[in-house]
C-alpha cells in the first residue's frame, strides 16, 4: 500500500469521526440569544391612591396598581416633578411620604427599574400643610413660643426679646425677659410664664410687656420646662430637679419620680401631664412618661407612654426639645435633628417622621394652638439652619 493511499484512508476516519462527534453534541448547546424572542416588562400601573385627597394630617399615601417593583429602592415615585419618598412596596403597592407639593391636580407617576413605560395618574390633589409664620426673616435664634386662647403667639428670642403675633400676623415688640427662655407656657390668667434654667419663674404681662418673678422655687430646683393644666397647676422640671408641681397658692410638692433625671419636656392635658426623660449624664434614648392628675395637682403613678429606644437607631438617638398631644392620644416630638417632627403612636407602639421632607431641620419648640394649627420653632447655628416660625396644619385638634 502506498503512502498517499494510507494517508488519504487515514484522513477519511478522522473526517468521520469528526461528524459523529458534532452530531452528537448537536443538541447540548445552548441556543444563541439573537433566537429568542424579546420579553418586554411588565408596565407599571396605577389603580388608585388612598387617601383620595392628601388633606392636612395626611403623612402616609399609598399607591395601589400592578407590575410595581417589590423593592421599595427599585421605585420612583414622583407628584409633578417633586420625588415622594417611597417608604415600603410590594408588587401592587407603594407607600409613600406626603410630598412637598401643594396643587389642586398633579400628576402622579410611578417608574420601575425594569419596566420600559412609566404609569401616570391624575389629578390627585395635595393641601398646602406649612407655612412660614410671623415673619421671622432676620435670622435671630428663636428660644420658645406658647399660644394664647385668642391664638396669639409669643415668641422669645435667645436674646430675650419677647414678640407677639396676633393671629392677622402684625408681629409687635412685647418686653425684654431676665434670661433666656428655654420654655413659655400661657397661664390660667393669659400671662406668659418663663422656665429659664433657673430656680425663678418669670411672669410677662401679656398686656404690658412687664416682666416679674412669680415664684422662686427651693434652693437646688432648677427648672427649664413647664406646663398649666386646666386647674391652674404648673409642672416643670429640669436637670436632676424632680417633677415639681407649683400649686396655685405658689406651695410645692413633687412627684419623686424624675430625681435622678433630666427632664426635656413636659405637657399637661386634661387629667395627665407628660413628662420626656432621659438618665442624666447620658445620651440614651428618652423616654415618654404620663401621671394622672386631679384639680389639687397631686400627681399618680409613672406609666410608661413610649421609649424611643423602639424607633430604630435612626431616631432613637434624638435630642425631643417639646411634646404635643393631639386630641385622638397621638404624640408629636419637637426634636433637634433634621426632619425634626415626630410623630408617636402609643397604640400601636409606633414612631415615625411627620411631614418628613417638608419641615425644616432642628425644632426647638412647638406650641398647638386652638384648632389645628402647630407653631414650631425650627433653625441652627452648625450647621446653618436659619432661624423661624412655622405653622402646620395637622388636620387634627389638640387635646385641651
Amino acid at each position: 500500500m502506498t503512502i498517499s493511499l494510507l494517508f488519504s484512508r487515514k484522513m477519511m476516519l478522522l473526517m468521520t469521526l469528526l461528524l459523529v462527534a458534532a452530531a452528537g453534541c448537536e443538541y447540548d448547546a445552548a441556543e444563541p440569544v439573537w433566537y429568542k424572542e424579546y420579553a418586554k416588562p411588565a408596565a407599571p400601573v396605577i389603580h388608585q391612591l388612598e387617601p383620595a385627597v392628601a388633606i392636612p394630617g395626611v403623612n402616609i399615601i399609598t399607591i395601589q396598581g400592578a407590575n410595581f417593583s417589590p423593592s421599595a429602592d427599585s421605585n420612583v415615585v414622583y407628584f409633578d416633578a417633586i420625588t415622594a419618598q417611597v417608604t415600603e412596596a410590594t408588587s401592587t403597592m407603594i407607600r409613600v411620604r406626603r410630598p412637598n407639593l401643594d396643587a389642586d391636580s398633579s400628576t402622579v407617576k410611578v417608574a420601575t427599574r425594569h419596566a420600559l413605560t412609566v404609569a401616570k395618574y391624575s389629578p390627585y390633589k395635595v393641601d398646602r400643610v406649612l407655612e412660614n409664620y410671623g415673619a421671622f426673616v432676620d435670622n435671630l435664634e428663636l428660644s420658645a413660643l406658647a399660644v394664647d386662647k385668642d391664638e396669639n403667639l409669643y415668641v422669645v428670642e435667645y436674646s430675650k426679646t419677647i414678640r407677639k403675633v396676633t393671629p392677622d400676623g402684625s408681629k409687635t415688640l412685647l418686653g425684654t425677659a431676665t434670661r433666656t427662655a428655654y420654655d413659655a407656657a400661657i397661664g390660667p390668667d393669659g400671662h406668659l410664664y418663663l422656665t429659664e434654667n433657673n430656680r425663678a419663674i418669670d411672669l410677662v404681662n401679656t398686656t404690658t410687656g412687664a416682666v416679674t418673678v412669680w415664684t422662686r422655687l427651693p434652693t437646688g430646683k432648677v427648672v427649664k420646662y413647664g406646663d398649666f393644666d386646666s386647674y391652674g397647676n404648673f409642672y416643670t422640671g429640669g436637670t436632676r430637679s424632680d417633677l415639681i408641681v407649683v400649686h396655685p397658692d405658689l406651695s410645692v410638692t413633687y412627684a419623686n419620680a424624675y430625681a435622678g433625671d433630666d427632664i426635656t419636656a413636659i405637657r399637661a392635658f386634661k387629667d395627665f401631664v407628660y413628662v420626656v426623660s432621659r438618665t442624666y449624664g447620658t445620651q440614651d434614648p428618652v423616654k415618654i412618661w404620663k401621671h394622672p392628675i386631679d384639680s389639687a395637682g397631686n400627681v399618680g403613678a409613672q406609666e410608661l407612654v413610649f421609649d424611643l429606644a423602639a424607633a430604630g437607631t435612626a431616631l432613637s438617638s434624638r435630642s425631643v426639645r417639646a411634646i404635643a398631644v393631639a386630641a385622638n392620644g397621638t404624640l408629636y416630638l419637637a426634636t433637634d435633628a433634621p426632619d425634626p417632627l415626630l410623630v408617636i403612636d402609643p397604640a400601636a407602639g409606633s414612631a415615625d417622621l411627620f411631614y418628613g421632607g417638608i419641615v425644616p431641620s432642628y425644632g426647638k419648640d412647638l406650641a398647638w394652638g386652638n384648632g389645628n394649627y402647630l407653631y414650631l420653632i425650627t433653625g441652627n447655628a452648625a450647621p446653618a439652619q436659619d432661624w423661624t416660625v412655622y405653622r402646620a396644619d395637622m388636620g387634627i385638634t389638640n387635646a385641651q
